[in-house]
């Protein structure tokens, strides 16, 4: 963990109760704002994997970017609504 981690953590147990829902509103929404982030850096068409339920990991290909979720249709036929953040770009192109 770096130093400026350790000191924010430090900071935290120091606040009361209001100041304490301050950070974890200002948490939220820079959370939001990285989801936001994630899934608009990926286009429809794109390749992308990501792990699955029980950790198996699904390659497949973008249908559809959502504002902080992705529509992603699997090499077997399923649909995921995967967070930006959990996908991996791939390199592989479809028909090719």
């Amino acid at each position: 963990m770096n130093k400026k981690v350790e000191k924010i953590i430090e900071g935290i147990y120091t606040l009361n109760n209001e100041e304490l829902n301050s950070v974890v509103d200002a948490f939220k929404l820079r959370r939001n704002q990285l989801h936001y982030q994630d899934a608009q850096s990926f286009r429809v068409g794109d390749r992308v994997s990501f792990k699955g339920r029980h950790n198996v990991i699904e390659k497949g290909t973008i249908d559809k970017v959502k504002i902080k979720y992705i529509l992603v249709r699997t090499d077997s036929g399923n649909r995921w609504n995967v967070p930006g953040s959990h996908l991996t770009p791939i390199k592989d192109k479809v028909g090719a």
